[in-house]
């Protein structure tokens, strides 16, 4: 059994790295813009429905609530994934750029700042009171 193993470039590593960091940070705004679209749609959907057809007004209802739901969640994976990799690009620039000044060290930069990000909690709180509105839309359909 031969053993070849092969090193990787440090430049190869950080560009790996960086290539998925990019691909799950456009996947979550995407997210986002597709929340807003559907949304969007569904909310004005529901505002011309509204005391015409229950049935209808129940469904767009739901499909709010549930597009909320679906959204969190898959906010959740993609805040994950960039955590992971955040975490090794700053692992990589310890090690391959630490001869470099501290400024140009992007990601570990961003660990002073980490604390004061919340992209993550903003935008869910948007989910959830969007899935919370579309709870309430239900009721309102039913009641009104």
């Amino acid at each position: 059994m031969s053993s070849d193993k092969k090193n990787i470039e440090p430049s190869e590593l950080l560009s790996l790295y960086w290539n998925f960091f990019q691909l799950h940070s456009e996947q979550r705004m995407k997210i986002v813009e597709l929340f807003i679209t559907v949304e969007t749609i569904l909310f004005g959907v529901f505002a011309v429905q509204f005391g015409k057809n229950l049935f209808l007004s129940i469904i767009i209802s739901v499909a709010v609530a549930l597009i909320a739901l679906i959204c969190i969640r898959l906010d959740i994976r993609a805040t994950n994934l960039l955590h992971d990799c955040r975490i090794a690009i700053r692992k990589a620039e310890n090690k391959y750029m630490a001869e470099y000044p501290q400024e140009i060290r992007l990601f570990n930069n961003i660990k002073k700042n980490e604390k004061t990000l919340q992209f993550s909690k903003s935008i869910r709180a948007c989910y959830i009171t969007v899935c919370i509105i579309g709870v309430a839309m239900i009721f309102i359909s039913i009641f009104a």
